[in-house]
């Protein structure tokens, strides 16, 4: 019993923290794109920071409570109801936990900023493990239920950090291991680009001002990781949170780790610009990104217990 799916929405997929460890036998990391909204959801239900919730794509879906849910929404702001035969559609605002009680139907719409949303539940969804992770790139299907243990929650709307249509468009980078072959790099950063209509977990295609490379050998493939920014005939891909472990595209800059929250948030037609940090400059806004949302998570998270004993 849990949460049966009857219209699965544009790409969903269950997602956990991925598979770290695994990446010398070819096995990407995987895991929530955007892990802040992730964490987010999952700290107002006190659940653990590893349990399953489900990644929603633009398009979110329908789904159906066979016994009542606590569940959690974070991320995009898309447009959400409940729906029971016993009463008005609710509508709901993200970011919120709330009971979807048995029966009722929970209908996640479109989003007109942002790309992803995550669904959480008390205790995590119920899937099987593979190399100790629920997470999973294959989109989850109508008629399809996920399992979750019954459970009930307090309405709660926490207050997110509120990020300006500038901050949401940028995306800070370091020097990628092939920055020497760009031609006019600096100039070349100051650019206006376009998240193409090829976006993804593994990777976006953008399109804006083309990036000239020296002549050379043929590359050799290296390792790579979500962030890597790659160049294909003048244009850019940058990799995503499912990509492969080994790439073969001259990598000219790397997105720092702080901002690949940012990256799972983007959409085809976003507009972004770069702006270029040096290491240890990433490595600080790394640590202060780190602090702020543990705290942050950590205070959701221990009201979520208080709630969850008071109704015990």
């Amino acid at each position: 019993m849990g949460l049966e799916v009857i219209a699965p929405g544009h790409f969903s997929t269950l997602q956990d923290q991925g598979r770290p460890g695994y990446a010398a036998w070819g096995v990407p990391r995987g895991g929530a794109f955007d892990r802040s909204s992730f964490d987010l959801a999952n700290a107002l239900l006190g659940n653990a920071s590893d349990c399953a919730a489900l990644e929603m794509t633009l398009l979110g879906g329908t789904y159906r409570a066979q016994v009542p849910l606590a569940i959690a929404l974070a991320g995009a702001p898309m447009e959400t109801v409940i729906e029971s035969r016993e009463r008005e559609p609710r509508r709901l605002s993200i970011p919120l936990c709330c009971t979807l009680g048995a029966g009722e139907t929970l209908r996640v719409g479109g989003t007109p900023v942002g790309a992803r949303t995550y669904l959480a539940v008390r205790g995590g969804w119920l899937t099987s493990r593979e190399l100790s992770s629920r997470s999973h790139e294959v989109p989850i299907q109508a008629g399809q239920v996920l399992a979750a243990a019954p459970s009930e929650t307090l309405v709660r709307h926490p207050l997110p950090p509120v990020s300006s249509e500038n901050e949401r468009g940028l995306l800070r980078v370091l020097d990628g291991p092939d920055v020497e072959q760009a031609l006019d790099f600096e100039e070349w950063l100051r650019g206006s680009f376009q998240v193409g209509t090829q976006a993804n977990r593994m990777g976006l295609r953008v399109v804006g001002p083309a990036l000239t490379l020296k002549s050379g050998p043929e590359r050799t493939s290296m390792p790579v990781a979500p962030g890597a920014i790659q160049v294909a005939g003048g244009q850019l891909i940058i990799l995503g949170v499912a990509c492969g472990t080994i790439g073969g595209y001259p990598h000219v800059a790397h997105v720092i780790s702080a901002d690949l929250d940012r990256l799972g948030q983007l959409r085809p037609g976003d507009l972004i610009r770069f702006s270029r940090v040096e290491l240890d400059a990433a490595r600080r806004i790394d640590d202060e990104n780190r602090r702020f949302h543990k705290e942050l998570h950590h205070k959701i998270a221990a009201l979520a217990g208080d709630v969850s004993t008071s109704l015990a």
